[in-house]
């Protein structure tokens, strides 16, 4: 799966310079991530062509849209002597959840060599700017490294970022030396970490138990080709929505549902408020009913959704895949099962859920039955058979 964009992406100014500065397997392909390289080369030495890394702004929610977590304010100038990883993020994107392990990993590993991670954390959606629900996820995922809530994108618009995740390594000096879009690529990635401390600290050996990973391609031919992220509100005219009546950002409609809907797409059946973030139910609290519910297809082998309630009190979504509810089979891990064998999701906290693991890649009808208004959908990815080894709570 491609780097999750905020906007179309737009590809800006000096990067475009920092992409011929990779330190392993020459260039970097601009438009995505880095084809794998096929033996490692040294860096270049840390020279003006490589650019400086930008200073962190004065922290302060009040001040710069900053708020620190897990660290007191740190600056680029107190860590200069170190190899700094800087990781975009954002809570609820499934393509940054898939990198956690490694990152944990590489802070285990080579923070006692001078290796430091920031955990920059840009909102997508409007419940993102919430420092509550941030902290809330870097305790669900255990992310030990310091983490910077820039809600004001003003870390982000200094490194002229535009996906998630998107990292940067910066060496000793505080310059910029190696730049990746997206995920995977942990082996080059961790080579990098190894060569910058070592041009750092001459001399400096790693234990043989640090065995880098295979080199790997998750999107390789053998792993199938998923269907891309689905936004079910309107977001920066990206939204999925194939009722005839489309979006109307804040209005309240009884939507009917069509005939059949096409693989990547979403329709409506009852009331429900168009929303830039999602679609939100609208109608009475009840019992699951075909005659309210939203319905899509897709292929892949896992499924995922951002969802909440706007009230702040869990709620039953329930859920049918192929017109059936779903089994200890097929279900992730934040499907639960009613007594009559229903198989719905509890959503609570705002967050992307777990809902399908299938045991194999294909094409399926998803059906989501509300049973109570307030309750947001707003988005759905999805994963490939090489995407599925990483922690799913």
């Amino acid at each position: 799966m491609s780097p999750r964009s905020r906007h179309t992406p737009q590809r800006l100014g000096w990067l475009a310079a920092i992409a011929v500065l990779a330190v392993l397997g020459g260039a970097l392909a601009w438009a995505g991530v880095a084809a794998p390289a096929a033996s490692p080369r040294p860096a270049p030495a840390a020279g003006v062509s490589a650019p400086m890394a930008p200073p962190f702004p004065p922290p302060g929610a009040n001040v710069s849209g900053t708020t620190w977590i897990n660290s007191h304010p740190l600056s680029m100038r107190k860590l200069r002597g170190k190899v700094v990883m800087i990781d975009f993020w954002e809570y609820t994107c499934i393509n940054c959840i898939r990198t956690f392990p490694e990152n944990k990993t590489w802070w285990r590993r080579y923070r006692k060599y001078g290796f430091v991670i920031v955990g920059v954390h840009d909102p997508e959606f409007k419940y993102a700017h919430d420092v509550a629900n941030v902290r809330a996820a870097v305790q669900r995922f255990g992310l030990p490294y310091p983490i910077v809530v820039d809600d004001w994108y003003r870390i982000w618009n200094a490194y002229h970022s535009d996906v998630w995740p998107n990292r940067f390594l910066i060496d000793a000096q505080g310059r910029i030396r190696f730049h990746l879009e997206g995920e995977g690529h942990n082996r080059e990635f961790e080579q990098a970490i190894q060569f910058l401390l070592q041009e750092a600290h001459p001399g400096l050996k790693f234990p043989a138990s640090y065995a880098l990973p295979p080199a790997r391609n998750a999107w390789g031919p053998g792993c199938g080709q998923p269907t891309p992220e689905m936004y079910v509100g309107n977001w920066f005219g990206r939204g999925v929505l194939a009722n005839s009546f489309g979006y109307h950002d804040g209005k309240t409609h009884r939507y009917r549902l069509p005939r059949d809907v096409a693989d990547g797409s979403a329709v409506l059946a009852g009331k429900w408020r168009s929303n830039r973030n999602g679609m939100m139910y609208a109608g009475k609290r009840g019992e699951p009913s075909a005659a309210d519910q939203l319905e899509m297809r897709y292929h892949a082998r896992q499924m995922y959704a951002v969802l909440n309630v706007v009230h702040g009190r869990p709620e039953r979504l329930y859920i049918l895949q192929d017109g059936k509810p779903l089994t200890a089979e097929n279900k992730g891990v934040d499907v639960r099962f009613d007594r009559q064998g229903r198989s719905y999701i509890e959503v609570a906290a705002t967050r992307m859920y777990y809902l399908v693991q299938n045991p194999v890649l294909g094409a399926h009808r998803v059906q989501l039955e509300p049973t109570a208004p307030g309750i947001m959908v707003d988005s759905f990815t999805f994963g490939n058979n090489c995407q599925t080894d990483f922690p799913h709570d």
